[in-house]
């Protein structure tokens, strides 16, 4: 955690963490500065890692949660949700007597980007750990670590978001071996662009550097730019925006 972007950040959170008595924490910040991974390196025993976001009523996931929360040992264990932000109110309300309940021997980290997001007999009951953006020199010394050259534009456009920056900094290596690069036709392209989107990685991660295009990134950006091939469009194929 010492060597992450916003390093300070990430000590306090830790002593807060690996405490004596921790507590159930809200880790509230930006996008891409580093929460999810923060608390990878810094818990001990995680015992439920959950993306909320593809259960915001939690329905499908209530059972395991409880049973997680029910574990007795010799330390603690965590609970992990990322995007809490998105739970629904019924899921908040679970959560609430769950985390009533099972005080002595579990903890829970709702990691979210909107704190607003979350009610107040929930947020009563927790600690609110606020992860502010990167500033400019740290993300550039990331960068400079990763031995990245163009750190000042990646820098000035990453607005404090190190996942974006990262991304950035790959400029137009494909960052999947699962994305395909052969492209033959229209269905080859839109191929090409649901590859990239399944890694979770952004299109704009793929294209060069220097494309600039008002309404984002079209799918013959990422093919002229990215792959460096010429798309073969036969007589009913659609012409390249």
């Amino acid at each position: 955690m010492a060597e992450m972007a916003g390093a300070d950040t990430w000590t306090r959170l830790g002593a807060v963490l690996t405490g004596p008595v921790p507590p159930n924490l809200i880790l509230c910040g930006p996008a891409g500065v580093g929460k999810s991974h923060a608390l990878r390196l810094a818990l001990p025993s995680i015992a439920v890692w959950l993306n909320c976001s593809a259960d915001p009523t939690l329905r499908d996931n209530r059972e395991r949660i409880k049973t997680a929360s029910r574990r007795r040992g010799d330390g603690l264990s965590w609970i992990v949700l990322e995007h809490a932000d998105v739970l629904h109110v019924d899921a908040q309300a679970f959560l609430r007597r769950i985390i009533e309940k099972s005080a002595t021997a579990t903890r829970f980290v709702l990691e979210v980007r909107d704190a607003a997001a979350i009610a107040e007999p929930l947020l009563s009951r927790t600690v609110l750990f606020t992860v502010p953006a990167l500033l400019d020199y740290e993300v550039r010394g990331e960068l400079i670590r990763k031995g990245v050259a163009d750190t000042d534009r990646i820098t000035r456009e990453s607005t404090g978001n190190m996942r974006w920056a990262s991304l950035q900094a790959k400029g137009s290596e494909l960052l999947d071996p699962s994305v395909p690069t052969d492209v033959k036709s229209w269905t080859d392209v839109l191929a090409i662009m649901e590859a990239i989107q399944a890694t979770g990685s952004s299109p704009r991660a793929y294209v060069d550097a220097t494309w600039d295009r008002p309404g984002g990134i079209c799918p013959w950006a990422v093919l002229g730019l990215t792959l460096g091939r010429k798309v073969e469009t036969g007589s009913n194929s659609p012409v390249p925006c």
